[in-house]
């Protein structure tokens, strides 16, 4: 995680903290009539301004529909 909010945290966090960021992967853009294709995961500790990866997590969701070309 380098730039942007990784920056920030790793900046602002003096003491351990132990974090979660969430990513969803899906069919188009629209909430209504898209829907999730993968969600991945990393839960991380912050100590000292230097960031350690503790877990990760990756899965396929069946979107019960086709997935266009593009995505």
């Amino acid at each position: 995680l380098t730039g942007g909010l990784a920056d920030y945290i790793l900046i602002s966090t003096p003491y351990s903290r132990i974090c979660v960021v969430l990513d969803l992967e899906t069919t188009g853009l629209s909430p209504k009539k898209d829907a999730i294709t993968e969600i991945g995961g990393v839960r991380f500790q912050i100590t000292d301004g230097k960031l350690k990866v503790l877990d990760t997590f990756q899965s396929f969701v069946n979107p019960h529909r086709g997935i266009p070309y593009f995505i």
